[in-house]
């Protein structure tokens, strides 16, 4: 039986492992303190528990508080991961993540992550409490995870000259888990790309993912000027026709949108309402 600290990792990357087990790797976790490691060769640091504190004692003899003990969920399972410790930031330092909370019934797992200074000889705390941590080395990518209802939604971190900016943000979309609406940013904070991309893994999207396409499974599909249900216009798709996805948006009654591209007699961008894509109707089939 799986202990709280990897389900979410798990339910996160298993389309990933089935295809490249070597694709991320999850930080090394630790359920109990005290732990000591080497953050660079020959020099050791010891996290504990003082109290309800957690306690760095560092190698100049100092102490650094890196926050308090995590309120875990009465009935929880052990926690493997109470501490993780790797390369978070790919700067080949040793740097520490420490439990900071646990939600949705133990999938959710935070952490306070906090990145050795070589020159201070001390931790700098990562700006973002991060969620379910996973590494990729060939891109030097820090992705975090975190479910909330039927859903994941991610946020990957990269680094340009040892600083971290978002990378890119991701969220499921429809119903049937294979689909993420993405948006890529540059170092600057600048969008880049928005893609709806079809995948199990939105930590594999990058600028180069071709957008979605899905077909129409219902009779006839209306299309809409907007978003909303009152911009129908006469257009419409019929079943078996594969528009692909240009765009998504979600509305406060819980609608799910999306922007389509069909090349028919003429090329149509319009909106189509999710339920096109995954209830079936009886309805005889109709013409465009």
């Amino acid at each position: 039986m799986h202990s709280i600290s990897r389900v979410g990792i798990i339910l996160l990357g298993i389309s990933l492992l089935s295809l490249n087990a070597a694709a991320f790797t999850t930080p090394k976790g630790y359920a109990k303190l005290p732990v000591s490691y080497s953050p660079v060769p020959k020099l050791k640091v010891r996290v504990e528990q003082q109290k309800n504190a957690v306690i760095a004692k560092l190698p100049n003899g100092k102490t650094q508080l890196l926050g308090e003990m995590p309120d875990v969920p009465e009935g929880s399972q052990e926690i493997d991961g109470l501490l993780l410790q790797d390369d978070f930031n790919f700067d080949g330092l040793g740097d520490v993540a420490v439990l900071d909370g646990v939600g949705y019934g133990g999938v959710n797992l935070f952490y306070r992550l906090y990145l050795w200074d070589k020159a201070a000889g001390t931790f700098q705390e990562f700006k973002e409490t991060i969620s379910n941590p996973t590494l990729t080395k060939e891109t030097k990518t820090l992705s975090t995870g975190q479910r909330s209802g039927p859903r994941w939604y991610t946020t990957d971190y990269r680094f340009r000259n040892n600083k971290p900016y978002v990378y890119s943000e991701s969220a499921m979309v429809g119903s049937e888990g294979d689909l993420y609406f993405a948006k890529l940013y540059n170092s600057a904070g600048k969008i880049l790309k928005k893609v709806v991309a079809e995948t199990q893994d939105p930590s594999s999207i990058d600028g180069k993912t071709p957008a979605a396409v899905r077909k129409i499974v219902v009779a006839k599909a209306p299309l809409y000027d907007k978003p909303d249900a009152d911009s129908k216009t006469r257009m419409y798709l019929i079943k078996g026709d594969k528009p692909t996805l240009l765009d998504y948006r979600e509305n406060e009654d819980g609608s799910e949108w999306f922007l389509i591209r069909f090349n028919g007699k003429k090329r149509v961008e319009k909106w189509v309402e999710w339920s096109a894509f995954e209830a079936e109707e009886s309805a005889p089939k109709g013409t465009h």
